[in-house]
């Protein structure tokens, strides 16, 4: 029973922050939302070409992506906080950490930006392909931040 006890409390689990934990459970979040959003998106792409207009649904979509992330990343954060405790303060490593992650994901942002820009002056796409790219460059703007946290927070 006591080497039971012992084996538990050096769980790995323990030794991770809760900045890490945070990020990782936003990184799941994100991605999950990105691929249920190009998964949902993906079948309306025929009909927008076609026409050259956004499709019947779409802003339901998009709509509904939002509000998946937002209320998922309230839920399970709310959740992680609850289960973790108490929360300790951050550190000036993982300050450190969170600044260049930010980075990494302000540079990802100003890439979707161009990329939008020019999908619609220089490839002459669609407003649909457009809107996607946003919004995909969006969420991968997100996930760069949330695996650059947990990258540069590792212990």
């Amino acid at each position: 029973m006591n080497q039971e006890t012992i084996n538990r409390s050096n769980n790995s689990m323990n030794n991770i922050s809760f900045q890490q934990k945070s990020a990782g459970v936003s990184l799941v979040i994100t991605s999950s939302v990105a691929l249920y959003f190009i998964a949902r998106v993906w079948p309306m792409r025929p009909a927008a070409v076609a026409s050259d207009t956004l499709p019947a649904g779409y802003g339901g979509v998009v709509i509904t992506t939002l509000i998946l992330i937002v209320v998922a990343q309230i839920v399970l954060q709310a959740v992680l906080a609850i289960g973790q405790g108490s929360v300790e303060s951050v550190g000036a490593a993982e300050q450190a950490a969170t600044h260049k992650a930010r980075r990494n994901a302000y540079f990802v942002l100003a890439v979707a930006a161009v990329a939008a820009v020019g999908s619609t002056f220089v490839l002459a796409l669609t407003i649909f392909d457009t809107a996607n790219v946003v919004i995909v460059g969006l969420a991968l703007a997100e996930i760069v931040q949330s695996a650059s946290q947990l990258f540069y927070t590792r212990r």
